[in-house]
This record gives C-alpha cells, sequence and structure tokens, in this order.
C-alpha cells in the first residue's frame, strides 16, 4: 500500500521536468547553432576567396613586375596575406599557362602514335619531353592564357559537428580564374622547337628551333 501511494505521488511530482527536458533538447540545439556558424563561415570564407582569386587573376595578366613581382610572387604574398582568416588557415596556390587557346589540353603533336623511340615531336612548353598536357607553371607571357587557381583549407571551427557530415575535420575550399594575358610590352612565346628522341642508349634528346 505505501509502495503504491509513493508511486502516485511521484508520477505527479513535476519538479525538475524543466531540467529533464532542456538536457534532452539540448545537444541537438546546439549542433543545429553550431552547425549554422560552421556554414555561414564557410560561405564567408568561399565569397572571400571568389573576390581575391578575381582580383589576383587580372593583376597577374597585366604584367607588371613592379606591381605583380617576378613571377608573381608579390601577388601571391597578397592572396595569403587577404586569405588568413584564421590560425589554421593555409593557403596554396598553383599558377600555369599555354601559349595559345588551341593548346590548353591538347598533348603536343608528335609523329608517331607510339610511345618507343625514336620518335620527335613539337615540343611546345620546351621541357624537352613529349606531353599529354603542354601546360607550364608560372603567369606566362604577353597574350599567354593563365589559370590561376587557389585551395583555402582550414581546420573546421566545430570539429566535432563538422565529422558527422563530412567525416573530416578539414575543410577545403578551392576556385579558378583562366584569363587572357593583355599584350604587355616585352612580353614574348617561348620558342618552339622540334625534338626528337633516339633509340640509341639512354634514349638522347636533341631539339632545334622550327
Amino acid at each position: 500500500m505505501q509502495v503504491g501511494l509513493r508511486l502516485r505521488r511521484f508520477a505527479r511530482d513535476r519538479r525538475g521536468v524543466a531540467a529533464i527536458e532542456f538536457a534532452m533538447l539540448a545537444i541537438p540545439l546546439f549542433v543545429v547553432i553550431m552547425s549554422g556558424i560552421e556554414f555561414g563561415f564557410m560561405m564567408f570564407a568561399k565569397a572571400r576567396l571568389g573576390g581575391i582569386l578575381e582580383r589576383a587573376a587580372r593583376m597577374a595578366t597585366t604584367g607588371s613586375e613592379d606591381t605583380n613581382g617576378v613571377d608573381g610572387t608579390a601577388i601571391d604574398a597578397m592572396v595569403r596575406r587577404e586569405l588568413s582568416l584564421t590560425r589554421t588557415t593555409q593557403v596554396i596556390i598553383d599558377k600555369t599557362y599555354y601559349d595559345s587557346f588551341d593548346q590548353v589540353r591538347q598533348p603536343e603533336e608528335k609523329n608517331t602514335a607510339g610511345t618507343t623511340a625514336p620518335y620527335c615531336w613539337t615540343d611546345v612548353n620546351g621541357n624537352q619531353k613529349w606531353d599529354a598536357d603542354p601546360v607550364r607553371s608560372g603567369i606566362g607571357g604577353a597574350n599567354d592564357i593563365i589559370n590561376y587557381k587557389v585551395t583555402l583549407r582550414y581546420a573546421a571551427l566545430f570539429p566535432l559537428v563538422t565529422k558527422l557530415v563530412t567525416k573530416n575535420a578539414q575543410i577545403d575550399l578551392q576556385a579558378q580564374a583562366t584569363l587572357q594575358n593583355e599584350p604587355f610590352e616585352g612580353g614574348k612565346d617561348q620558342t618552339v622547337k622540334e625534338c626528337c628522341m633516339s633509340a640509341a642508349a639512354g634514349n638522347p634528346v636533341t631539339c632545334i628551333a622550327t
């Protein structure tokens, strides 16, 4: 009898209910709040990355060493400075170029379909080897086609929450821009050469300007 009475009293007792209900709702509530902050910061970082990339790419097309530094080093420094959003931020810059649009991701012309010497090819990027993609590193010369790619990498603000979605506490954002350099004074294309690989020992390569 006493046990039944105590159970009925316990069932009617509402003290502490609010605390229990809050404890049940607090974790998902905090997850939603932290996810919102994380997503908002990511959108801010992505927008800033796009703006800085556009500015950097347009600076690179001018060919001015006074503004850009040798091979764009001053531009790189500006990009890294403007994108230092957190203490963990890493900025990875990749600058490549082609002499013209018709070279973009096109293999160098070769006189045979095989890969065994002897064979000859048009060495458009000057590295004395045949390439399926004759891309070169740097910002190129006058009228060249440049591709400026930036990767922004930083540790998530709330890694435990981020891991629930991406299984990774690191966030990578990437953007790139492709533009044609201006016909600035002093800029010139690299001399294109015809190269041949011999079947002799060591497969020596000889090249002559076309």
